[in-house]
This record gives C-alpha cells, sequence and structure tokens, in this order.
C-alpha cells in the first residue's frame, strides 16, 4: 500500500506538471516569436516523428514495469535489468524508423545535421519513459515526476542562449530539445545504476512477461498518439507550413488541459497496479472522471474569454488565428477528459488493450476526415476530425469500462455528493500546500 494518499500524490503530479507546463510554455513563446509560424511549424512537424517512433518502440515498456514491480512477482534488481537490456534493442530500432521516416518524408529544409540531433533524442527519450515506470511502479510518483519537468527547464534554458540570444534559429531549437533529453536520460540512467543492482544479463522469463505486456501498452499508446498527432503530419503534407504552425500552437494549448485528468489517471495507474479488489477504486475513479470532466469545462469557458486577447499578445499577431484553433479543439479536448482517467485503472489492471480496440478505428475516422477536409479547411479541418475521433473514442471506452466493472451505463451522469466531498478535499490539500 501507498504510505501517502491520492490526492497528496495527485497534487503532487499537478505541481509537476505546473513546473513543466511554465516551462514548456515559455519555450513556445521565444520560438514562435523568434522562428515565426512558417518556422515553428517546421520545427513542431520535426518532433512528430520522434514522438510517434518513441510511443511505438518504447514497446510499452513503462506500463509492463509500473505492472510487474507492483505485482512483486520477481525482484526489483532483475526487472530493471532486463528492462535496460531492451532499452538497448529499442533504442537501435527506434533510431532506425526515424531515419527512415525522415527519408519517406522527405521535407527539404531538415538537413541531415537536424535529423541527426533530432535522432539523438530516441535512445534518451526511451530512457526515460523506461525509468519513470520503474518509479512509478514502486510508488515513488515524485521522483518520476521529476524527469518530465527537468526536461522542459532544460530545454527552457537552452533556448533562451541558443536561439534568443545566439540566434541560431532552427538549428539552436533542435540542439536544445535534444541535448535536455540527452542531459536528463544520462541522469536517469545514473540513478537507476546507483539505486539498483543492475547485471546485464538475459532473464528470459522476466523480458518475455515484460515484452508480452508491453506490445499490449506499446500498441495501445501508439493508435493513441496516432490520434493525437497525425493531423500535424497530414496537415503538412496536404496544407502549408504557415497552417501547420498556427494548429500546432492552437493544439498545443488546447491539450495543456489534459495535465490534470494525465495526474489523475497517473496515480490511479500507479495505485491500481497494486491492487487485488477494484471495487475499492472503481467508484472514486468515476467521480474523478465527473469531476475532472467540470472542472475541464469551466476551465475551458475561461479560455474562451483569454485566448482572443493573451494569444496575439504573447504569441505574437501572426499566431491570433490559433485563437480559433484552439476553440474549435475544446469540444473534443473536455470529452476526452473521460477516457484520460478511466484508463488509468484500466492499465493499471493490465488491460491496456481495450483502449485499443476503440482507438483504432476512431484513428481510421480521423484519418479519413483530415484527408477529406483538409484540402478544403486547412486546420480547421483537422480540428474538427480531431473532435470527432475523440468524442467516437470516448464513448466507445466508456461502453467497454462499463461492461468489464459492471457499471450501469448512466453512472457517469450521476454526479453525487461524494464527488463534491472528493473536490472539496482537493481544494483544501491545494490551499493548505499553497499556503505552506
Amino acid at each position: 500500500m501507498a504510505k501517502r494518499g491520492f490526492l497528496r500524490d495527485t497534487i503532487g503530479v499537478l505541481n509537476s506538471s505546473v513546473v513543466s507546463i511554465v516551462c514548456m510554455l515559455l519555450a513556445v513563446i521565444l520560438l514562435t516569436r523568434i522562428l515565426g509560424t512558417q518556422g515553428f511549424g517546421l520545427y513542431y512537424a520535426l518532433l512528430v516523428i520522434p514522438i510517434i517512433v518513441v510511443s511505438f518502440t518504447n514497446l510499452g515498456i513503462r506500463g509492463a514495469s509500473i505492472f510487474m514491480i507492483g505485482q512483486k512477482k520477481y525482484s526489483d534488481d532483475e526487472i530493471v535489468s532486463s528492462i535496460l537490456l531492451i532499452l538497448i534493442f529499442t533504442s537501435l530500432i527506434g533510431i532506425i524508423l526515424s531515419i527512415g521516416a525522415y527519408y519517406i518524408f522527405n521535407e527539404p529544409q531538415y538537413t541531415i545535421t537536424i535529423i541527426g540531433l533530432v535522432v539523438l533524442i530516441i535512445p534518451f527519450r526511451l530512457a526515460i519513459v523506461y525509468i519513470a515506470g520503474v518509479f512509478f511502479g514502486k510508488d515513488e510518483i515524485r521522483k518520476a515526476n521529476q524527469f518530465e519537468w527537468s526536461i522542459n527547464l532544460l530545454n527552457f534554458i537552452l533556448v533562451a542562449i541558443l536561439v534568443w540570444w545566439l540566434k541560431m534559429g532552427l538549428l539552436g531549437a533542435v540542439i536544445s530539445i535534444s541535448a535536455a533529453n540527452v542531459i536528463v536520460g544520462l541522469y536517469g540512467l545514473y540513478i537507476v545504476f546507483k539505486k539498483f543492482n543492475i547485471v546485464l544479463k538475459v532473464n528470459t522469463p522476466i523480458i518475455k512477461q515484460l515484452l508480452k505486456l508491453g506490445i499490449m501498452f506499446s500498441f495501445t499508446f501508439f493508435i493513441i498518439q496516432l490520434n493525437y498527432r497525425l493531423d500535424i503530419l497530414l496537415l503538412e503534407k496536404l496544407s502549408t507550413l504557415h497552417e501547420v504552425g498556427i494548429y500546432s500552437l492552437g493544439v498545443h494549448i488546447a491539450e495543456q488541459l489534459w495535465q490534470i485528468p494525465f495526474a489523475i489517471s497517473v496515480v490511479l495507474f500507479s495505485r491500481t497496479a497494486n491492487l487485488k479488489d477494484q471495487s475499492l477504486i472503481t467508484q472514486s475513479t468515476i467521480s474523478l472522471a465527473r469531476l475532472s470532466f467540470v472542472l475541464i469545462f469551466i476551465l475551458s469557458i475561461v479560455a474562451l474569454v483569454v485566448a482572443p486577447y493573451i494569444i496575439p499578445l504573447v504569441f505574437g499577431a501572426d499566431f491570433a488565428p490559433s485563437t480559433d484553433i484552439l476553440f474549435l479543439m475544446l469540444p473534443g479536448v473536455i470529452i476526452l477528459v473521460i477516457f484520460r482517467v478511466l484508463s488509468g485503472q484500466l492499465a493499471g489492471m493490465g488491460k491496456p488493450h481495450y483502449a485499443a480496440y476503440i482507438f483504432a478505428p476512431a484513428l481510421v475516422i480521423n484519418i479519413g476526415l483530415n484527408y477529406l477536409w483538409i484540402p478544403k479547411y486547412g486546420g480547421v479541418g483537422a480540428a474538427w476530425a480531431s473532435n470527432v475521433s475523440y468524442t467516437v473514442g470516448t464513448i466507445g471506452y466508456w461502453i467497454i469500462y462499463s461492461r468489464i466493472l459492471k457499471v450501469d451505463y448512466l453512472e457517469i451522469f450521476k454526479f453525487k455528493k461524494s464527488d463534491i466531498i472528493i473536490f472539496a478535499e482537493l481544494k483544501t490539500k491545494l490551499m493548505h500546500k499553497w499556503k505552506t
């Protein structure tokens, strides 16, 4: 059992997310101001390939490690040693796939130097993902969180030096994100070798189970990431880099609303992996899904009011159209909140594949609508395609979740007094933490 309360861990993840978001936002402000719409679009599209490749080549080892460490069938040293062996293999595969993807897309403005720097991200990003999974599995959530905000903090510092001060443009931006991942990745590996007794030898039973579980997590994560990111690549091919830049910023801002449900989902995953009786957490999960939906809905209304003034002021007048993309993305973003919370429980139960069953058809719909709408409507069409995909996926996932855990289909709409109690407790803890 965890030594801390659920809300305390959730607040810890949120605090890390706030630091991460602030650093990320500051870096994006500098990049949009200096690179402009086309340059930012080129940069954002460049990073989509390693994001997708990492989501595929990580083989779901993060999720598998959380589950296996939580089950305590094997020693932590044996599991972590096996994870590092898998890391070597997946890094090589990821590098090869990334190089192949850049060759296929053949963007003339991507030089060999820039591609090489981006490809360098792959092994260290994978290391960070795996190591965070190890600490989540051990319920050391604070330590796991530090990796993500550390990357964004370092990236912002380097962007300020290389892009703003030294005026290195796109090359400086790529060096910044690559160096941030390399430094944090090396730090993570140092911690792992210091904390665990690492013996790099093949342990067939553990590796087999890690891969068996991991492939389920990996395929699910890959499908979901494609739903989130494929529209950027399609927009790059079917529209202009200017449109990609406008769309990317709007999407980037909209997705920050997911930080709260993400924090809840992460803690649910970690806790569920250590529980035998799921009835202890099911009702809390549904209550948190309802509360997250309401909270994100309220924050979305705030975004609708302030975005028309903030976006042009902060990112520049050229990015004013990103406000429209943000507005169009909000319905899908709000609806998907329910999935992002609920998925933490089923993932912790070792059942991540149900998300893939639902979001694979949603991905097909997403791709089809992008091809249909982008040529005519540009980023607006891509935004509506995402809305349809997110809505179909969330409704389908709720149906599956209800069947597996034997919950009434209308339960998600039944707000209860206990929901308010959870919210009040969360508010009290947040206020106390901020005061201290």
